[in-house]
Formats: C-alpha cells, structure tokens, sequence
C-alpha cells in the first residue's frame, strides 16, 4: 500500500478510542490518543489475533488474546 487513503472522518474516532477498518483488503486499526491519530495493521504478530477487539491504553494496545502489547506510534511489541 502506497500513499494515503481514507479510513474514517475525525469524529468517528474519540480519543482514547480506536476503530478497526479495511483499507485495499488489509485490516488496519486507527487510534486516538489525546487527538493523535495512529494506523497499525489489525493483527497480533504473535498469534494473529484481532487488535481491535483489545484494549487501547496511552500508546499501548493489548491483544485480547494473549495480552501481548504493542506501541501504535511504531508497531514495537512492547510486552511479552
């Protein structure tokens, strides 16, 4: 995926929260902490889980999963 597509209009995501959308047949996560906005793919590296069914915490996500966690500025696995 290459340039900038349109996911959701600003008011669709609060801060704080996030929303699960497909952009060209990919699952991705869109993310608002304090008016920042983040898109991460919609999967847990570590077992293919849905990210967007956990918890958004800061700039954490926990997969509902296993709770492996992962920076939304980056993708970094945070934890485990």
């Amino acid at each position: 995926m290459t340039g900038f597509r349109r996911a959701a209009a600003v008011d669709e995501v609060a801060p704080g929260r996030s929303l699960e959308c497909t952009i060209d047949g990919q699952g991705v996560l869109l993310c608002n902490v304090g008016g920042e906005f983040f898109a991460v793919t919609d999967v847990c590296t570590h077992d293919r889980g849905p990210l967007g069914e956990g918890r958004l915490r800061g700039y954490a996500v926990e997969c509902p999963r296993h709770g492996a966690r992962f920076d939304v500025r980056d993708g970094a696995v945070k934890a485990p």
